[in-house]
C-alpha cells in the first residue's frame, strides 16, 4: 500500500485561491462565449434584418409613388353626379371604380401610416365626433351597398379632444371591418354616446380563443376577404395613444361587436 501526503496551511489561503481562480476562469470563459454569440448572432440574423429593411424601402417607395393617381381617382369619381346618369350599366360601372379605389384608398393610408407612425406630429383639438363619425360612414356607403348592408347610426353630439386624421383612422378601420366580414343583406349599427362608440355588425364573427390575437400585427383569421392584418393593430396603437379603452366580443355566425371608450370629462 502506497500513500501520498499533501501538507497544508490551516488557514486555508490555497482553498480561497483555487475558489477565486475558478470564478475569475468562469467569468472570462463566459464573457467570451457571450461576445462570440453576439457577433455570431448578428451574422445568421443579418439576411432577415437586410429582407426586413428592402421590404420598408419598397413600402415607403411604393406608397409614394401610389399617393397621386389614388388622390386622382378617388377625388375625380366623387365629382361624378350618378344622378344625372340614365344608364344603368355606366352607374354600375362607375361605382365597381368607386368601391376599387376606396379600398385601394383605405390601403395606402393604413401603409402609410405604418411606415410614417413615429414621424407623425398629433395635432389634438376639440372635434365634434358625430360629424366625423358622420362623413365616413357616408365615404363607406358605396362599400356597403355593394354587398347590400344597411348602415343605421344613432349619433349624439360628443366632443373629443383628438387628433382629427388619427380618430378618422380609427374609424375607417372599423367600418372597413364590419363591411369586408359582413354577410350579404348584412346590418351595422353605430352608436355614438357621451363616453363611448359601438360599432356592431351582422357578420361571420371570430371565435373566443382568437379575440386577443386580433391586435397583432399581420393577423388574419380568415383569408377569403383581402386585407394584410394592419387595420385593428392600428387602431390599438391609436387607443393606446390617446388611452382609449377597447373591448371586442363576437360570436361565430351572428355578431361582432367593437366598442372604444374614453374617460368622459
Amino acid at each position: 500500500t502506497q500513500y501520498l501526503l499533501i501538507k497544508i496551511n490551516k488557514d486555508k489561503i490555497w482553498l480561497h485561491n483555487i475558489i477565486t481562480n475558478i470564478i475569475i476562469s468562469s467569468v472570462l470563459i463566459l464573457i467570451v462565449m457571450i461576445i462570440i454569440g453576439y457577433f455570431l448572432l448578428r451574422l445568421f440574423l443579418k439576411p432577415m434584418r437586410d429582407a426586413l429593411n428592402l421590404l420598408d424601402t419598397f413600402i415607403k417607395d411604393t406608397t409614394h409613388e401610389l399617393n397621386t393617381p389614388i388622390s386622382t381617382i378617388v377625388a375625380n369619381i366623387e365629382m361624378i353626379d350618378t344622378t344625372k346618369i340614365s344608364d344603368e350599366k355606366l352607374i354600375k360601372k362607375i361605382n365597381r371604380i368607386d368601391i376599387g379605389a376606396k379600398t385601394i384608398s383605405n390601403i395606402y393610408n393604413d401603409l402609410t401610416y405604418l411606415v410614417l407612425n413615429n414621424k407623425i406630429i398629433s395635432i389634438n383639438k376639440e372635434i365634434n365626433l358625430k360629424d366625423i363619425i358622420s362623413m365616413r360612414i357616408e365615404y363607406f356607403n358605396t362599400l356597403a351597398n355593394a354587398k347590400h348592408i344597411t348602415i343605421e347610426h344613432t349619433l349624439e353630439n360628443v366632443s373629443l379632444k383628438i387628433d382629427e386624421r388619427k380618430i378618422s383612422k380609427l374609424i375607417d378601420n372599423l367600418l372597413s371591418n364590419a363591411i369586408k366580414y359582413n354577410k350579404i343583406n348584412g346590418q351595422i349599427n353605430v352608436t355614438l354616446k357621451d363616453g363611448y362608440l359601438s360599432i356592431k355588425d351582422s357578420g361571420i364573427g371570430i371565435s373566443k380563443e382568437n379575440i386577443n390575437a386580433l391586435f397583432n400585427r399581420y393577423t388574419r383569421f380568415n383569408k377569403s376577404v383581402g386585407g394584410f392584418g394592419i387595420g385593428l393593430n392600428i387602431v390599438k396603437m391609436i387607443c393606446n395613444e390617446y388611452d382609449l379603452d377597447i373591448h371586442i366580443s363576437s360570436e361565430l355566425e351572428q355578431y361582432t361587436q367593437v366598442i372604444v371608450r374614453w374617460e368622459v370629462l
